[in-house]
């Protein structure tokens, strides 16, 4: 992949953002897997061919590695990658994991995306983003792109409000830090719309 241009990485990367979590509520509320993000792929680099199950290993080691720069030891959510197609590659396929790292205290979580911010650069990735997100929570969020793999990762924090107007379901659930990990797009000769 080298030699690949992803100047217009960080438009497409808040668009894949937004689809990803849309598509992380509708899995929620309908409780299935496989839904596929109906994307723009004018890709503006020629995917590298690899198996979808060893595109799946290495999302999920690329996630061992943002937990492992955050320096959190407690609990996380066991979510496995998905699989969507890269709309206009024949074949084409891209891999998104989601889940979410716990800890005693937003403290705790803030200090850890603090170190991700300052340890990821160190381990070959780009910052793209680090600032409030644009939501009405208005939480600290971290986007970044490995430079050797080209795997996007954001990282938001993910407490619970503590408005008193806010509904119930806002004040549901528990803090953390919720991370999306995507892939560039993939070629498997094998892989087919609606394979995971």
């Amino acid at each position: 992949m080298t030699g690949m241009t992803y100047k217009n990485r960080p438009r497409r990367r808040r668009a894949r953002v937004a689809t990803a979590l849309a598509l992380t509520a509708l899995t929620a509320l309908t409780s299935t897997t496989g839904c596929t993000a109906m994307q723009d792929d004018g890709l503006d680099y020629t995917p590298q061919k690899m198996a979808v199950k060893d595109a799946k290993d290495l999302v999920r080691r690329q996630s061992s590695v943002i937990l492992d720069a955050s320096g959190l030891r407690y609990e996380t959510s066991n979510g496995s990658p998905d699989v969507s197609p890269c709309e206009k590659v024949e074949h084409g396929y891209r891999v998104k994991h989601f889940w979410k790292a716990y800890g005693p205290s937003r403290e705790v979580l803030s200090a850890a995306l603090q170190r991700l911010h300052e340890e990821l650069p160190k381990r070959g990735w780009k910052v793209y983003r680090f600032e409030k997100a644009n939501s009405k929570a208005q939480q600290t969020q971290l986007d970044v792109e490995d430079m050797k793999l080209h795997h996007t990762v954001t990282v938001e924090e993910d407490f619970v409000s503590r408005d008193p107007a806010a509904s119930k379901w806002e004040k549901a659930g528990r803090d953390g830090l919720f991370i999306t990990v995507d892939s560039p797009c993939y070629v498997d000769p094998e892989y087919k719309t609606g394979d995971q």
